[in-house]
């Protein structure tokens, strides 16, 4: 079984569905059962603030949310908020590690921190998530749907959502208009 946890999916041209399309997934998880992931450079129309708003949550420090947009995540759960974040010492109702490094949490109360001294150091916060079946994934990786490069946090939390596939193609070596539509096996 590959190894994908904690690696990026990068779309290649071939992907068309509109969803995926020139998509950067970050994959949280991947055994024998499936994979889950959230697409990291496809923001949507709505603010954290919006989302809060739809949710009858009342957040203290909503000011700081007023300019921050959610993610398209995925196609799936669509309804739900998932929030990737560096650790921090508060520990959450509803947290899970990634790795040494991120958890995601899935309850309110991480929102709840924002702009106080218990917020992540970077977040993110995605509408929907990204999910595969078993060897789905697998599946589409040798139909060439997906390059796979190592994440980096950099490329999580700093690079701008509109530059991220670009940037994690060039860090493979990759040029973005040298890609082709089929690629050929020897």
């Amino acid at each position: 079984m590959m190894e994908l946890k904690n690696k990026y999916l990068i779309a290649t041209p071939q992907v068309i569905d509109p969803i995926f399309q020139q998509s950067v997934i970050y994959i949280c998880d991947h055994t024998e059962q499936g994979s889950m992931g959230f697409i990291i450079n496809k923001p949507s129309e709505m603010s954290v603030a919006e989302v809060c708003s739809k949710l009858n949550f009342m957040v203290a420090n909503a000011r700081f949310f007023n300019k921050n947009l959610c993610l398209t995540g995925g196609p799936a759960h669509r309804e739900r908020g998932f929030i990737l974040h560096r650790k921090t010492k508060k520990n959450f109702n509803s947290s899970l590690p990634v790795n040494e490094a991120l958890m995601l949490t899935t309850s309110c109360d991480v929102l709840d921190c924002i702009g106080t001294e218990h917020e992540p150091e970077d977040y993110l916060i995605a509408l929907g998530c990204a999910m595969w079946g078993a060897e789905q994934l697998e599946n589409e990786i040798r139909q060439n749907d997906w390059l796979i490069a190592d994440a980096s946090l950099d490329l999580l939390f700093k690079v701008p959502f509109a530059k991220r596939w670009q940037t994690a193609l060039l860090a493979l070596g990759v040029m973005p208009n040298k890609l082709m539509l089929q690629a050929g096996e020897c």
